[in-house]
């Protein structure tokens, strides 16, 4: 009988007024010396594991993709040229739980070395040891704080404190700025198999390349505002687990993203991509095959699964529905259905069998909560959600206090919003639709900094996909996204009110959107993205005396926005 590493999340430790230690926001955990210091240096340890470690940093980052082998005797062999799908639900109910799962075995294996680490203190052991106890996978508020700290993005070194250095802080090499392979494996193909060490906003295809520290930044920057509003605009009116779970398409008549569409706009932002030459090329995040191996793909995805805390909160009937499996994996059928009871592959929760969604409706028998449910009755699932409501609120919405009964009118105002589809696979790899409001500049390189940029929708795909039996099957896999547009259209002076006699004009005028991926160059012509389908919804918004959260009314639609143009709603016919 084959043995199998189980999951079991990280154990102990206590944070005050919750059922579990905390994970913490990357802004506040850097504060902390001590974790911080423990952070660096477990991180450290599991990526100078042999890569041939079943739990190395590199093999759990390989889960999420390439080298295409199997882990933890889940599954058969298959050649990785023809079936291999990955082990990841992209596209599918089951992204949000799934990841939570892998995001355990991440935590699970990061404690265990700084509990390590933690033992060869000398001078104020105790605390040392009970700070490793306590350490738990900080998470990167992306809504809140758009850039990372400087000790994530852009600290090649970082002070901390070490067993050895007599409680003064010491520079080492900054583990979570880069993974450095060792070796490059040889299942990874073009830059990817040049570069040593993992790269955001890569300079160039060449075996120098570095991150390009400010280009990172320009382009979060540019994607804040509407970050922001996506990600409360899910918390607030998506009622459904498929409107929630995943990108394709069936919204529940929200008119907003899904937690997996806003995560893959995430990697593709952080990832980038661009060209030098006939020569393409994109940072390992912006690469499903290779996203796992950059060290903020795990402070994403932290928060990615904080997201699935506060949401369920709120929504405290609704969990995991049936679905296809749509992409499949290297274990689960493309033509599958799943649902709750669905093996998490490769996560064993014991030597017989897998975790299932319905054993991670809640973080605590993981191991961890969030400081958002620190001192609130779990059992009280209204008081929770009540409580959670303010607290997103309070840290997505417009800041206002909660509102109270009274006599006051409800306030209500017309949310005009862009619904964008098209096929994942269409061109072959990751991608992204932008929308300008006015001119388009036609550098690509200024579009996401331009004034103009309203926002975007992203197609995070495998750079293996024309070689992926999975892919080829499924090339008519659609996904959805919307990009909001209010903020943007009250930026222009000559808009008198959002009515639509006078947005509807003002959208046909100066509505633009342009398609930006590596393959061929930065720009790709509209009409190659031949699936590309973008329609113009508005819907009445209204906050009464004594509503928590704004109340969407059913969307109208307004075709006659796009209709006619390459991309638009129906049949394209010319350029956008």
């Amino acid at each position: 009988m084959s043995h199998h590493f189980v999951i079991t999340g990280a154990h102990g430790g206590h944070t005050q007024g919750a059922q579990a230690p905390n994970r913490r926001e990357i802004h506040d955990f850097v504060k902390d010396e001590k974790q911080f210091s423990l952070y660096i240096q477990a991180f450290a340890a599991m990526s100078d594991v042999s890569q041939k470690d079943l739990i190395s940093f590199f093999q759990i980052g390989g889960i999420h993709g390439l080298p295409n082998v199997e882990w933890n005797g889940s599954g058969s062999d298959k050649s990785a040229s023809t079936e291999w799908g990955g082990y990841c639900t992209h596209g599918s109910v089951l992204f949000p739980t799934w990841h939570r799962a892998y995001m355990a075995l991440f935590e699970q294996v990061l404690q265990h070395h700084a509990i390590n680490v933690a033992k060869q203190y000398t001078v104020d052991a105790d605390a040392w040891n009970l700070a490793a106890i306590n350490l738990r996978a900080p998470y990167w508020d992306w809504a809140s704080h758009v850039l990372p700290p400087p000790e994530v993005i852009s600290y090649e070194k970082v002070a901390i404190i070490t067993p050895a250095s007599e409680g003064q802080k010491v520079f080492v090499e900054n583990p979570i700025f880069s993974y450095r392979f060792h070796p490059i494996d040889p299942s990874f193909s073009g830059p990817t198999s040049l570069w040593v060490e993992t790269l955001r906003h890569p300079t160039n295809p060449d075996a120098d390349a570095k991150s390009n520290v400010k280009q990172l930044e320009q382009t979060l920057d540019s994607a804040s505002a509407g970050i922001r509003k996506s990600l409360y605009n899910l918390m607030t009116r998506v009622n459904t687990w498929e409107a929630f779970s995943n990108h394709t398409p069936g919204d529940g008549g929200s008119a907003t993203a899904s937690l997996e569409g806003i995560h893959d706009g995430i990697h593709n932002d952080v990832g980038g991509f661009s060209s030098s030459g006939n020569t393409s090329y994109r940072g390992h995040m912006s690469d499903p095959a290779v996203a796992g191996f950059d060290p903020i793909f795990f402070l994403h995805h932290s928060n990615v699964d904080r997201m699935l805390s506060l949401w369920a909160a709120i929504h405290p009937t609704v969990w995991v529905d049936k679905g296809p499996a749509n992409e499949g994996t290297w274990t689960i059928a493309t033509t599958a259905s799943v649902d709750e009871t669905t093996e998490l592959t490769p996560f064993w929760s014991s030597q017989k069998g897998y975790w299932n969604s319905t054993q991670l409706t809640q973080t605590s028998p993981l191991g961890y909560t969030y400081p958002e449910f620190n001192d609130l009755d779990m059992g009280d699932t209204d008081a929770v959600r009540l409580a959670i409501s303010h607290k997103v609120n309070a840290l997505y919405g417009s800041g206002a206090p909660p509102p109270t009964p009274g006599p006051e009118p409800p306030l209500s105002v017309l949310e005009w919003t862009a619904e964008v589809h098209f096929k994942k696979f269409e061109l072959h790899q990751s991608f992204t639709v932008l929308l300008f409001l006015g001119h388009v500049p036609e550098d690509p390189a200024a579009w996401r900094t331009s004034a103009a940029f309203v926002g975007a929708v992203h197609a995070f795909v495998n750079s293996a996909a024309e070689h992926c039996a999975n892919c080829r099957r499924n090339a008519d896999v659609q996904v959805e996204g919307f990009v909001h547009l209010n903020d943007a259209l009250l930026k222009h002076p000559q808009l008198r009110s959002l009515a639509p006699d006078v947005v509807v004009p003002f959208l046909q005028r100066s509505l633009a959107w342009r398609v930006y991926t590596v393959r061929g160059g930065n720009e790709v012509p509209v009409e190659n993205l031949k699936s590309l389908e973008i329609t113009v919804v508005a819907a009445p918004v209204t906050q009464g005396p004594g509503d928590v959260f704004p109340v969407a009314g059913t969307p109208e639609r307004f075709p006659n926005v796009t209709r006619g143009r390459q991309g638009g709603h129906g049949s394209p016919t010319a350029a956008a």
